[in-house]
Parts: C-alpha cells; structure tokens; sequence
C-alpha cells in the first residue's frame, strides 16, 4: 500500500467519510486540531514516521502529507549507519 493510500485511509477512518481526494485539506472535509493529534498518531502506527503536529498544519493534503511521510522515511534511512559487514 503506497503512503497516499495509507494517508487517505487513516483519515476516511477519523473522519468517518467515504472517500478522500488526495488534494482535499483536511480542514475542509471537516478535520480540527483534536483529530489532528489522532490522525497523526494513528500516521506514526501505520507507516512508522513521525510527522510533527505544525507540519501537518501547513500541509493540509493526503498528497502534501504523504510526500512528507516519504520525505522523513527517506531522511531516517540515509542517516542510518551502515556497517562494513552490510556493504
């Protein structure tokens, strides 16, 4: 399942809606800060990144949070020490 998809599930689910465009705001489909904290608590469960509350504020979509969730992902695993015995 592609983050997106994770993303748009998560939030069909606290916002009790039956779908999600990835260019919707949450805002917009009803979402506020309280659902926010669960959003980004179940986000954390389901893809194992931790997306900082103000961050989800300034990015409002499923394809704006994915593409961060990617980015973050993607960041962790380069900082990640690689040893000899793993070349």
């Amino acid at each position: 399942m592609s983050t997106q998809e994770q993303v748009a599930e998560v939030w069909r689910e606290l916002l009790d809606v039956e779908s999600v465009a990835v260019d919707q705001d949450f805002f917009e489909l009803g979402g506020h800060s309280m659902l926010a904290v669960q959003v980004l608590y179940r986000l954390t469960e389901v893809t194992g990144v931790e997306l900082h509350l103000e961050d989800f504020f300034e990015l409002g979509t499923v394809q704006e949070v994915a593409a961060e969730l990617d980015r973050l992902r993607a960041d962790r695993r380069m900082a990640e020490p690689v040893f000899e015995g793993e070349l």
